[in-house]
């Protein structure tokens, strides 16, 4: 059941056209949202949602609220195009999320981002407490996803 990233095509680009876009970065404990505006320059961290039973259900009224057309999902894809166990649980989520849903659902190359969002947050100068708050890592990975995706979209 290998998946690969979405391909960045001009049809892609014309259909997410004017639409806000949700990014999910997906842990076993935790799954990180983030959203842009509707013209794809700002990508925001929107929080995280705890791993529960009703998390799709959660999912769908955050993303009601926040008016999404589409919804991308990181995927930490292996540089030998093998298939994790870590992969395989998200691919789980993602047809879940499908069947619940009728916003598009895109997989994107996340690896390293959570590694990148630590950095991301020593860098801009946060104290070590800010960094440690639960779900600050995770809502900072899906908008350092989002982020990358709007750059390819471009």
């Amino acid at each position: 059941m290998m998946t690969t990233p979405i391909e960045i095509t001009n049809e892609l680009r014309a259909e997410l056209r004017g639409k806000r876009i949700g990014a999910l970065d997906y842990g076993q404990k935790r799954i990180g949202f983030a959203v842009c505006d509707e013209l794809h320059i700002i990508a925001s961290p929107r929080g995280f949602f705890a791993s529960t039973l009703n998390l799709v259900g959660e999912l769908q009224t955050a993303f009601e609220r926040e008016r999404l057309g589409a919804i991308i999902v990181g995927m930490p894809f292996q540089h030998d195009d093998t298939e994790s166990p870590m992969m395989q649980e998200i691919h789980t989520f993602i047809d879940e999320l499908r069947e619940q849903t009728t916003l598009p659902v895109y997989v994107v190359d996340e690896a390293y981002s959570s590694r990148e969002a630590r950095q991301t947050m020593i860098h801009s100068g946060k104290k070590k407490r800010h960094r440690a708050e639960k779900g600050r890592t995770d809502e900072v990975a899906a908008a350092l996803i989002l982020r990358e995706f709007l750059r390819e979209l471009e």
